[in-house]
């Protein structure tokens, strides 16, 4: 094996390695954050507990088929299902791929005009547009998201998934559906 033959080879798996830590760089962010929120995908019952929440969430008034947002969306299953649901869908990742991911998936599954997918901070997202919001968080996070939920009209639904809202005056439980991590808390918005 001659030198140039063994350059080539320490080129090529240099360049893999180098591409390897680029892809795995949005996975390992989070973890570097004041709050970590690691990308767990949601579960077939999750999504059916969604599904539960908004049906009961917009039965009494007319939400159904308004606008919906996300708090960090990863791959943009929930976004997805519920515009299936009819409702126009937003989600706000900070992790670029899941975002490219979640757009071609809405392409490729029809639901391009019904979901919009924005690579943001959720604390920096302007929430007042918005009927419903979902949110799959971590424990810490929840107390620190209320003030910012506080950005939404009355009468606006949240559906908080795998852990609950500490106890606040702005949001009122209504329903829990599930239990464990496929739990799902509805609220509204006092």
């Amino acid at each position: 094996m001659g030198m140039n033959t063994g350059l080539v080879i320490a080129g090529v798996a240099g360049a893999t390695a180098l591409a390897i830590s680029a892809a795995a760089i949005p996975f390992v962010a989070p973890a570097l954050r004041r709050v970590c929120i690691p990308y767990v995908p949601a579960t077939t019952e999750q999504l059916a507990n969604v599904s539960r929440a908004l049906s009961l969430a917009t039965s009494s008034n007319s939400n159904k088929k308004g606008t919906l947002i996300d708090l960090g969306s990863g791959d943009g299953r929930v976004v997805l299902q519920c515009a299936r649901e009819g409702f126009n869908s937003t989600g706000v990742e900070l992790n670029s791929i899941l975002v490219a991911y979640s757009k071609y998936r809405s392409i490729r599954e029809g639901l391009g005009k019904e979901t919009r997918f924005m690579r943001k901070n959720i604390f920096k997202t302007d929430l007042n547009p918005y009927q419903t919001a979902v949110i799959f968080g971590a424990e810490s996070l929840m107390g620190d998201l209320v003030p910012k939920l506080s950005e939404m009209r009355s009468n606006t639904n949240l559906l908080a998934c795998r852990f609950p809202l500490p106890e606040n005056d702005a949001w009122k439980l209504e329903h829990q559906i599930g239990e464990g991590i496929d739990a799902v808390w509805v609220y509204k918005r006092n």
